[in-house]
């Protein structure tokens, strides 16, 4: 079902459900590559469930997706909860000793009152400031307790109401205090998030400047909301995510020589996917003796209206790398064997990222979109490929034999399954694109079915 659908059957809003893809807590079953839809299936409607369950404990889905990661794993499940049952009896303690204070008539009264002031409104536990176009979010007062994370506990709960209501953070945390008192608030500068994802489409073809310091291998060490959250030790969003969930470090090649998605130039790191591109811009900081890298990401809250959060990445070396050295290499040793199957014209008719979802019944992505469009098998393991409008042939590029087309242009052996339905025969070939050479990712698939057959 279309995410819409599960939108409807879950009770939870749309942009919560992008949410939770974007920090892994629950994937869609199906993205449509090219169309960016994303389809969910019914069993997930019990992941649903348990994360609805977990997140009433008040726990962070960092949290939750430990949970879930390692349903067996029950020490672990206990130090969480037990550590959140933690939390909330030195909240339970602090809220306690604020009503007490706060019905006695004394003095600390006015100090611990949590009316509102001019120019201020209250939203359950949140403050909420309005100055013009700034927003500042604040919380009830805090009071130190015996639990040294406290501040902590406190900055989490902030993030969560923030995310709950549909804002992003864009400044680091600031605390308020008030004269002979320890409370404090914890308090940060936010912005509304729109319902609608923007295409990023920007320009990215600036010229080439070298930057000899960017050269080499970097590892991602993760999303942070704001610069200053690295510095403050604050943990990241999600450890090494979006372009670098999956490959957890990023290469500048010298000359910024593209590889993958990512090519450069001094001051910018360009992505580029397929069906968007953007421009990160960067700068150097030296700390603690290592060097690091301070991404502009535009990551999912810009692109519904937010600013662009950062990505940090740490650097491993100064390695002149080259794009054919990063990416994986099949073995291609593989003998010739003739397939009479295989033999004649082939036309593609659907993508998949998982062959299990093969239906002849109907297609997952319209076939006009497809960018893999054609293939011919001849003789003796001749083969022709249309890819857009590129077209690849001759053995020395590619040749096939049973089971395998061979691409040495990219030094991929992708494995084919031919199987009949209804006397109609498809074909089922991996289709390993950048995402496997350089992105770590598994294969995806095409569907293809013979030219002259009834689709």
């Amino acid at each position: 079902m279309k995410i819409g659908e599960f939108a409807q059957m879950t009770g939870l809003p749309i942009s919560v459900l992008r949410h939770y893809d974007k920090e892994g807590l629950l994937n869609p079953d199906f993205i449509d590559t090219f169309t960016g839809y994303r389809h969910y299936s019914p069993i997930q409607l019990e992941q649903v469930r348990r994360i609805t369950l977990l997140k009433q404990t008040g726990l962070s889905l960092r949290e939750i997706k430990e949970i879930l990661d390692s349903p067996d794993n029950v020490p672990l499940i206990l130090k969480i909860l037990n550590g959140q049952l933690a939390r909330y009896q030195s909240m339970l303690a602090a809220i306690e000793e604020v009503k007490q204070i706060m019905l006695n008539k004394n003095e600390n009264t006015q100090t611990l009152s949590q009316g509102t002031k001019p120019g201020q409104e209250q939203d359950g536990q949140i403050f909420i400031e309005r100055k013009g176009d700034e927003i500042l979010f604040k919380t009830m007062l805090l009071r130190p307790s015996e639990d040294p994370k406290w501040v902590i506990v406190g900055q989490e709960l902030l993030d969560a109401e923030i995310c709950k209501r549909d804002y992003q953070r864009i400044s680091g945390f600031m605390t308020y205090g008030e004269k002979d008192s320890d409370a404090i608030q914890l308090a940060a500068r936010v912005t509304p998030l729109g319902s609608v994802e923007r295409t990023l489409a920007e320009d990215i073809s600036l010229p080439f400047e070298n930057d000899e310091a960017v050269i080499g291998r970097w590892r991602v060490i993760g999303e942070y909301a704001v610069e200053d959250d690295f510095f403050a030790d604050i943990k990241p969003n999600v450890s090494g995510y979006g372009y670098g969930s999956k490959n957890r470090e990023i290469y500048f090649l010298p000359n910024g020589q593209d590889y993958w998605i990512y090519s450069w130039t001094k001051g910018y790191l360009k992505v580029e996917t397929g069906d968007a591109s953007w421009l990160c811009r960067y700068h150097l900081r030296e700390y603690q003796g290592r060097t690091y890298m301070f991404l502009e990401h535009k990551s999912y809250e810009y692109r519904r209206g937010g600013q662009p959060t950062t990505l940090v990445l740490e650097q491993l070396d100064h390695r002149a790398y080259t794009k054919m050295e990063l990416s994986r290499k099949d073995n291609m040793d593989i003998p010739y064997e003739r397939d009479e199957r295989v033999l004649g014209d082939w036309k593609a008719v659907d993508y998949l990222t998982r062959k299990e979802d093969f239906s002849p019944a109907g297609s997952h992505c319209p076939p006009d979109t497809l960018f893999f469009k054609h293939m011919h098998f001849g003789e003796d393991g001749e083969v022709t490929s249309v890819y857009g409008r590129e077209i690849i042939s001759g053995k020395s590029r590619q040749r096939w034999t049973r089971g395998y087309v061979l691409r040495y242009w990219n030094n991929t052996a992708c494995a084919y399954e031919i199987i009949t339905v209804d006397n109609v025969d498809y074909m089922i070939i991996e289709w390993k694109s950048g995402d496997y050479l350089w992105g770590g990712l598994d294969t995806d698939y095409y569907v293809f079915v013979r030219e002259n057959a009834d689709t």
